[in-house]
Parts: C-alpha cells; sequence; structure tokens
C-alpha cells in the first residue's frame, strides 16, 4: 500500500513535469510534432514493460472496440492540449484537466445510471468555484466567464478534458481486456503510426524541428515513459481512482513552475484555486 502511494505521488509530479515540459517545447515545435514525439519516444518504454510481463491473454472484442475510441479521442485530444500549452498560460491551461472526473460523472450517469453522493457535489462544485476564481480578476462577478470565453488555451482544455472523459471508460475496457502495459504499447503505436505521414509528408517544417530537436523530444518521452511506468504499477496497489486523483493533483506542480519559469500573473490565487481545485477531484474520486 505504502509504495503504490509512493508511485501515486510520483505520477502526480511527472503529469506536472509533462505538461510543463510540453510548455517550454511549445516554443520551439509545432504541437503534431510535439505530438509525434511524446508518442514515438514513449514506445521504448511500453517495449521495455511488456516484454518483463510477457503478451497477456487477450479479449480481443472488447480490446478493439475500446482502443479504437481512445485512438480517435487522443489523437484529437494531445494536439489539441499542446496547442492549448503553447498559447496560454500553465495556470490558465493545467489546472482545467481537473474537469475531467466532472465529465465523467454524467457519462457514468447516462451509462450506469450512477449520481455522485454527498461528497462528491461538494468535489464538483469546489472544481467549478475553482475555475471560477482563476479567472476573477476584478470585484465584477461576470468577469470571469467574460475572461474564460477569452482565453482561447483554457477553452480548448476544458474542451479536452470533456473528450478525455468520453475515452476514460474505454481505456478502462482496453486495460481490463489485456494489460496496462500491452494497452500502452499499443495505443503509442498506433498513435505515433497516425501522426507519421503528417509529418514528414505534409508538415514540411516537421522533419527539420525534428532533428533540431531530438534530444528535448527524447527527453519528453522519457517523461511520458516514467510517468506511465509510475501510474500502471500505483494501479497494481491502488484503486483507479486514487491514482488519477493523485494524478491530477500534479497540476500544482505545473502552476507552480509555471510561476517560477515565467513569471504568470496572481501566483498566489491561482496556486490557491488550483490546490481547492485538486481536493475537489479527491473528493469525487475517493
Amino acid at each position: 500500500m505504502v509504495s503504490g502511494y509512493f508511485f501515486a505521488i510520483l505520477t502526480g509530479i511527472f503529469w506536472g513535469l509533462q505538461g510543463t515540459f510540453g510548455k517550454v517545447l511549445g516554443k520551439k515545435l509545432s504541437p503534431p510534432v510535439l505530438t509525434w514525439g511524446m508518442f514515438t519516444f514513449t514506445l521504448p518504454f511500453m517495449i521495455i514493460m511488456v516484454s518483463v510481463e510477457g503478451v497477456p491473454p487477450i479479449v480481443w472484442n472488447d480490446f478493439l472496440w475500446s482502443t479504437a475510441v481512445s485512438f480517435t479521442v487522443n489523437i484529437i485530444a494531445w494536439n489539441v492540449f499542446f496547442y492549448a500549452l503553447q498559447i496560454s498560460d500553465l495556470s490558465h491551461t493545467m489546472p482545467f484537466t481537473a474537469f475531467t472526473p466532472l465529465f465523467l460523472i454524467p457519462v457514468a450517469f447516462v451509462l450506469l445510471g450512477e449520481l455522485p453522493d454527498e461528497k462528491g457535489i461538494a468535489g464538483i462544485l469546489l472544481i467549478i468555484l475553482s475555475g471560477y476564481g482563476i479567472h476573477l480578476q476584478s470585484a465584477n462577478l461576470l468577469q470571469p466567464f467574460r475572461n474564460l470565453v477569452k482565453n482561447k488555451g483554457s477553452l480548448l482544455v476544458l474542451f479536452v478534458a470533456m473528450i478525455w472523459s468520453l475515452s476514460a471508460t474505454a481505456e478502462k475496457v482496453a486495460v481490463l481486456s489485456s494489460s496496462q502495459a500491452f494497452y500502452g504499447l499499443t495505443i503509442n503505436l498506433l498513435l505515433s503510426l497516425a501522426y507519421t505521414p503528417y509529418i514528414f509528408l505534409v508538415k514540411k517544417t516537421g522533419f527539420r524541428q525534428i532533428t533540431k530537436n531530438v534530444y528535448a523530444l527524447v527527453l519528453l518521452g522519457f517523461i511520458s515513459g516514467l510517468l506511465l511506468i509510475f501510474q500502471f504499477t500505483a494501479l497494481k496497489y491502488l484503486l483507479v481512482s486514487y491514482v488519477i486523483a493523485f494524478k491530477r493533483a500534479g497540476i500544482v506542480v505545473s502552476v507552480l513552475l509555471g510561476i517560477l519559469l515565467y513569471k504568470e500573473k496572481n501566483p498566489v490565487k491561482n496556486l490557491s484555486f488550483t490546490i481547492l481545485m485538486v481536493l475537489g477531484v479527491f473528493l469525487i474520486l475517493t
């Protein structure tokens, strides 16, 4: 159990590092190149995991449809996510990934008839109020809504959080019908292959960007690979909801690094509301 919490904490830290490094690389690389690089250079870690664990028994019908859903969502989501990081502050983007558990609630209600209890409702209110607070800049109570609409990065990450909520159930089915490592290898391979023609044939500057920044992309793959290894290891000891809650807590790392690296505005306010948002995630998921 202690090992599980240790790896869950590392999962959160590396989620925050992944977002921050994606923001840093966004100055040099286009979102499609970033997305391709992450998927491609994460593959070696997944190959090692499958080699160690072995190929599991696979329920092919469930694995194929769920992987197809995950592929469809993530081929869009990650590219949009990196674009949002490129155009907006970390404190106005990363915290809104915490809305994924919130968007999962109507999905669970429609598919399973599940509704949150009192603790879950409190968590929902905390997440919504924290998102409101991040964009609060004056006594005008309507200003946060205007700021949210104007801040393209925040809106894009909200969109990403919404479609990630749609893929979350599918990814769980994919893992249960195979294994975490085998699914991780499959989805990263598929997404890498899907972006390859665009990077090398359509986007003429893609190859040049890769060759000039190959070590940075390898480092992104290293961070992403370790993130998956820590997450998959934590899942062996803890409930999925606990691991995801700790992962989303990593947004605090991103916001803190955004303040330190980019001197982002309103640091105390943004960090405080981000921490409250994380608390809301824990209330919903645990």
